[in-house]
């Protein structure tokens, strides 16, 4: 499993074929995007730490996922070819020999540590919106800062900036600025999809 950000990650997806044999699946890779809720940019103030507290919270872990439809376009993948979903952790819990599972909604845990909006659009329960206010109510993640930024208005606002089309053949990302471990570089837009990168 690999953390892109504080809302979506790669991962190897179990399908399961009907037969009568439970070891019968075939296992692909695909990028998952979460349905309901927003992380910083990488860029963005918080960005980095939400991926942090993501990696924290899921590497290495078995994840469930409950696909989703976009409303917008009727398929379960995004514009960059990601699987739409709400992840979930389970665990399991022996009481008196018998076994129980209790499930964390990863969204919500995103939500109530303060990093990441709810967007609104997609119709989402009523309980991310309260997981929100509790985050900001209590001033965790990027709610101890002041004039956050929407992810959204913020890479409208880094889409005008930039003018530098990706080079990559075929690709219709531009590039733009990210840090990663070695420091600053220009990256694709498009990524996870495209992963062209230069140095500065």
């Amino acid at each position: 499993m690999k953390v892109f950000d504080g809302d979506g990650f790669l991962t190897k997806i179990a399908l399961y074929h009907l037969t009568d044999n439970p070891k019968d699946h075939t296992e692909v890779e695909a990028a998952i995007r979460f349905g309901f809720i927003d992380a910083p940019e990488l860029e963005q103030r918080g960005g980095c730490e939400a991926r942090e507290f993501l990696t924290a919270l899921i590497g290495g872990r078995k994840v469930w996922i409950v696909i989703l439809r976009k409303m917008d376009t009727g398929k379960s993948v995004d514009r960059y070819g990601r699987v739409v979903a709400v992840p979930y952790l389970g665990d399991r819990y022996l009481f008196s020999n018998r076994s129980l599972y209790l499930t964390r909604n990863i969204e919500i845990e995103m939500l109530l540590n303060g990093w990441a909006w709810v967007l609104e659009r997609y119709g989402p329960d009523e309980i991310y919106f309260e997981a929100l206010e509790v985050a900001q109510r209590n001033k965790r993640g990027i709610w101890a800062w002041g004039n956050n930024v929407h992810p959204w208005t913020f890479k409208g606002q880094t889409r005008k900036k930039s003018k530098t089309k990706c080079p990559a053949q075929g690709c219709a990302g531009s590039l733009v600025k990210r840090n990663g471990k070695l420091g600053a570089f220009y990256g694709c837009s498009s990524y996870p999809n495209c992963r062209y990168a230069r140095s500065i």
